[in-house]
């Protein structure tokens, strides 16, 4: 019955320590926060947003124009346009890589996605990065 009861625990130890850790992903939108040591990053404006909406079929997948803000200790240190789309997701992931340096960049999606019919608030757009 030990037997049985310790070679439980050895499976279960080794499965709960075994898994890795989640990062949770970042999310910058129009109301970040500001970190006060470090880098933040803020969306400042969607400028234009062609992606295909659910419901459609498209030709062409689209892509997202932004503006994003970059903040270092509080303080504006670079404002620059990024275009997300599929054709160009290694240009804005080696953006965010320079600010995420131990960091596995592993996606970068923009949300919420257009909906057929649908006029979406330019307030409610977010960028999401996650990591490995």
């Amino acid at each position: 019955m030990k037997n049985i009861f310790f070679s439980l625990l050895l499976i279960f130890s080794t499965s709960v320590f075994g898994q890795e850790s989640q990062q949770k992903p970042i999310k910058i939108s129009y109301k970040n926060c500001l970190a006060k040591k470090g880098y933040s990053f803020r969306l400042k404006e969607v400028t234009s947003d062609s992606r295909c909406p659910e419901g459609v079929q498209c030709i062409w997948a689209g892509e997202v124009q932004t503006v994003i803000l970059v903040y270092k200790d509080k303080k504006l240190v670079e404002e620059t346009k990024l275009t997300v789309s599929p054709n160009n997701n290694e240009e804005v992931i080696d953006f965010f890589a320079k600010y995420y340096a131990k960091k596995k960049i592993e996606s970068i999606y923009v949300f919420p996605f257009p909906i057929k019919d649908k006029v979406l608030d330019k307030k409610e757009y977010r960028l999401e990065i996650s990591f490995e």
